[in-house]
């Protein structure tokens, strides 16, 4: 039997319908299966869908499907190219999958524990111990900041390209958003680190911008964070 993705759509095993599966041009039955209730699995994956790649990055396998009954196969369609990417890249990255999805989140935890770890090393400076060690370590983690940021970007975008199809997606919008105000934030940060070193030390009038700027840095990248894991562990609807 073969469906198409319309009709896989409508057996997520939700009010009491199938619910089915596609791998590899497959479809399986979970219908039933303990680990599906509801037509969810682990709170993340919802039956209906292709989830080919999905079982690429699961602990188990696809060796699981051998214990699973196929009730049929997955219609072709036509695949949608990732826009605004040159001929060249696309097949580079059809040849080389990892390149899709993995880059991102190799490069996206740096500039995150980054803007984390400095807010908190100034506040240990203000409030427990102004020893100037701790200003040099907020100025060196901007500066890798700095560099990883950027790149932290510019991977996210790339992944939205080729697993998102450029769709317009409000969690990525909200997040791609925050990133950019985080990007802008510590390019005045880093500036006037550079031009004032001694500028954290006792600021005044205009130079508490930076401070600021550091301490609202931390609920920033904590709303990025939250938005990534929105996307990589989406939080399914009981009904």
């Amino acid at each position: 039997m073969e469906f198409d993705r319309d009709s896989l759509a409508k057996n997520d095993g939700k009010e009491g319908r199938q619910a089915l599966v596609a791998v590899d041009g497959k479809v399986y039955d979970v219908t039933g299966n303990r680990l599906w209730k509801n037509g969810a699995h682990m709170n993340r994956h919802q039956a209906g869908a292709d989830l080919t790649e999905a079982i690429a990055a699961s602990p188990h396998g696809r060796d699981v499907l051998g214990k699973i009954q196929a009730k049929g196969t997955l219609a072709k369609e036509p695949e949608d190219k990732p826009p605004l990417l040159p001929g060249w890249l696309i097949t580079f990255l059809d040849a080389y999958p990892f390149f899709k999805r993995h880059p991102h989140p190799m490069v996206v935890h740096f500039p995150m524990a980054i803007f984390i770890i400095a807010p908190l090393f100034l506040s240990w400076y203000y409030l427990i111990n102004p020893a100037q060690g701790l200003l040099d370590a907020v100025f060196y983690l901007y500066v890798l900041g700095t560099l990883s940021l950027p790149a932290a970007i510019g991977t996210g975008i790339l992944a939205w390209l080729v697993n998102y199809s450029g769709k317009r997606n409000p969690i990525i919008i909200r997040k791609t958003v925050f990133s950019v105000l985080l990007l802008f934030f510590d390019v005045i940060i880093i500036t006037a680190l550079i031009v004032r070193p001694a500028i954290l030390q006792n600021p005044a009038g205009w130079e508490k911008i930076v401070p600021v700027l550091i301490f609202l840095c931390l609920p920033l990248v904590s709303i990025i964070g939250e938005h990534g894991g929105k996307l990589v562990f989406p939080v399914l609807k009981s009904k």
